[in-house]
């Protein structure tokens, strides 16, 4: 059986007083310092959320731009082609004309000159009729009234070529 001293009535006493100085100066502090060191952790994983969702919408406004910068390098690109085209079809264009220019000149230089031909050749033609003609009659004829005659001999020489 289990006897009831003061001893025992002094152990309880002693353990009660240790409970109540160890709640008041050591539990409480362990305590407090428990709560702080919990709300100073979930304020860093809600300032860790914070940043990651921050770094999340960063992310996706950079990939944003990175969108634009392309879609704008892009429409350089092709306005870059469209003007090499039309730069090309400019030039194309110019040396059509030019082209076309130095044609219509040689054909008018050879107009010219087959102009110039024909009439030396009918000169050529008049003199050695005068010639030919002095020779078989032996005589001086006027070379006014001789040219007359070649051209109109001439003249009815194209016409009849003409035709």
């Amino acid at each position: 059986m289990i006897e009831l001293g003061w001893t025992y009535f002094f152990q309880i006493a002693n353990i009660l007083i240790l409970y109540f100085l160890m709640r008041r100066y050591l539990f409480g502090p362990v305590t407090n310092f428990i709560e702080k060191r919990r709300e100073y952790t979930e304020g860093l994983i809600e300032e860790a959320n914070s940043s990651f969702a921050k770094a999340k919408e960063l992310q996706a406004q950079a990939e944003a731009e990175l969108t634009e910068a392309r879609r704008q390098a892009q429409a350089s690109v092709e306005q870059a082609v469209e003007h090499g085209k039309a730069m090309s079809e400019e030039i194309t264009d110019r040396a059509r004309r030019e082209e076309a220019a130095r044609l219509e000149r040689a054909q008018r230089e050879i107009e010219e000159a087959k102009v110039r031909a024909i009439h030396e050749v009918r000169q050529e033609v008049a003199n050695l009729s005068v010639q030919i003609a002095e020779r078989i009659v032996e005589q001086s004829l006027d070379v006014d009234a001789h040219m007359h005659l070649i051209e109109d001999a001439l003249q009815r020489m194209d016409d009849g070529h003409v035709n």
